[in-house]
């Protein structure tokens, strides 16, 4: 009946043009509890009480958003939504009630289920070839097969997320630190996809791996973007390393002030800025 509803209403207001802009199916998506109601298998395994609100939220919409779409991709996002409720639903799990007994055994109830639901999931997943659940498996359980498909995936760009090239460079650093740094500059130049902080360890990586190679240049320009961003304005170490090694600071901090221009307007480039070859 909401669904019927919906599309008439929908259908309506685009004749009057007043939705043209907008998304019909996302101004008329149906609330949790309302999904609840016309679809109990999405929410009869989950507690019923306040608790765990944002996370339980989380399965439905999912559930019901991918009711009909049993490809792998979707799955990544219920895995970790299924973590997410488990961690909040375990702990709520142990508060006890003296008078609301029936809600402490919900919960417990909830807990097991969960429980079992993740895990199944996740054995069901266990050898996909979807890039995300390959991160997923290895990430988790350090299976060596999922780690290659993530590895290979990573290398060919398909993530749009900076953190995947993060993980892929802790693999690569060992045995191959220039890969390792060119990973390091995909998860840079990925910010220009999401809304969010830049992680410092990433420069602090650059840094260290420019160290490790003795390349002290590039240590110098890396330890100053560090700085940069961790609001610090002790530069002991950048005067003692230019001393130490001779180092054109002057050159040096051009070349780390455009970087951080070019991470600051999410632009960067290690190609454009010239710093793939240094």
């Amino acid at each position: 009946m909401f669904s019927k509803l919906s599309t008439f209403l929908c259908r309506a207001l685009l004749a009057s043009g007043i939705l043209l802009l907008a998304g019909c199916s996302d101004f008329f998506a149906p609330s949790i509890k309302q999904i609840c109601e016309d679809n109990p298998q999405f929410c009869s395994d989950l507690n019923t009480d306040g608790w765990c609100r944002t996370e339980k939220s989380e399965i439905v919409r999912h559930r019901y958003d991918y009711q009909d779409d049993d490809s792998d991709r979707p799955k990544y996002d219920l895995l970790v939504n299924y973590e997410n409720y488990q961690q909040c639903i375990n702990k709520a799990a142990q508060i006890q009630h003296v008078k609301y007994r029936d809600k402490e055994f919900a919960r417990k109830q909830a807990s097991v289920s969960v429980a079992q639901t993740l895990k199944e999931l996740q054995w069901q997943t266990k050898h996909s070839p979807d890039p995300y659940i390959s991160y997923y498996q290895w990430s988790r359980f350090g299976y060596e097969d999922a780690k290659q498909r993530f590895v290979d995936a990573a290398e060919r760009d398909v993530f749009a997320e900076p953190k995947y090239y993060v993980d892929l460079a802790s693999i690569q650093i060992a045995d191959n630190p220039k890969a390792a740094r060119n990973a390091l500059f995909k998860a840079l130049s990925h910010y220009a996809n999401v809304d969010e902080e830049i992680d410092g360890r990433i420069t602090g990586l650059l840094t260290s791996l420019s160290l490790d190679t003795e390349n002290y240049r590039m240590a110098y320009v890396w330890t100053k973007v560090t700085n940069h961003f961790a609001e610090s304005t002790d530069n002991s170490q950048l005067t003692a390393m230019a001393a130490k090694h001779e180092l054109p600071a002057a050159l040096l901090d051009r070349i780390a002030d455009d970087i951080i221009d070019a991470l600051e307007a999410r632009e960067f480039d290690a190609k454009a800025l010239k710093i793939d070859r240094l």
